[in-house]
């Protein structure tokens, strides 16, 4: 799954007949950006939408890969390494639209086909679903997480007053946060699994905690003041 990880889904269920109440509330709410899109409508900044678009585009992986395993009853490598580009190539669009100079812009922008290319050309080597967790995942989540530190970080540093005021200072925040722990996680449950699958369980449900609080960061983010006429460079 793209919001909570299978590699989760497959520990749990192997020690446990009931998936926790908290793998469910951590999909669901995947939701919580688009529900808070409703308050503006049509009025939505492009970069607010886009980053709806990413959590569609998440719900949607999650709903496929789930029925894809409820019908086979394995993953499907495939599948995954095809969702989890498109899913890092909205999040590379839409934090370029909330860079403030024409550089860092473009250079997000092409980064987005050749990032394509090269997960692209990775995947043929990798072979199986435990390999691609462990090289594919954690590469793509490291580029992201520093891509969204450094928007943050950027915009921050230009307008460091009142910065909670604006939508990128929270999805920023949500979005490091969410890449963050897919670089950490992969490895650790790696490590492990074979040990100490106890442990492992209990770090993919703590992030199945801090991805609610994710949606929650990005939520708030997407109901955010409208931003003045004048800020239209940011688009």
């Amino acid at each position: 799954m793209s919001g909570v990880c299978l590699v989760l889904y497959a520990v749990v269920m192997s020690q446990a007949r009931r998936i926790p109440l908290v793998l469910h509330v951590a999909a669901l709410s995947q939701v919580l950006p688009v529900l808070a899109g409703v308050r503006y409508r049509t009025r939505l900044p492009p970069a607010r939408i886009w980053t709806i678009a990413w959590c569609i585009a998440l719900l949607a992986g999650d709903g496929i890969q789930l029925w894809l395993r409820g019908s086979t009853g394995n993953n499907n490598l495939w599948v995954r390494a095809a969702i989890v580009p498109i899913l890092n190539a909205i999040m590379l669009w839409t934090l370029s639209l909330w860079q403030r100079h024409a550089v860092p812009r473009l250079a997000f922008r092409i980064a987005i086909p050749v990032f394509l290319v090269a997960v692209v050309a990775l995947v043929p080597t990798i072979k199986e679903t435990e390999a691609f967790d462990l090289v594919a995942g954690p590469f793509q989540s490291l580029l992201l997480l520093a891509g969204a530190l450094y928007t943050l970080v950027t915009n921050a540093t230009h307008d460091p007053g009142r910065v909670t005021r604006y939508d990128w200072f929270w999805v920023t925040i949500g979005a490091s946060l969410y890449y963050g722990l897919r670089v950490a996680l992969p490895p650790f449950a790696a490590i492990l699994i074979g040990t100490h699958p106890e442990l492992v369980r209990l770090a993919y449900l703590l992030q199945a905690w801090a991805d609610i609080v994710v949606f929650l960061l990005i939520a708030r983010g997407i109901w955010c003041p409208l931003p003045q006429a004048h800020s239209g460079g940011f688009f």
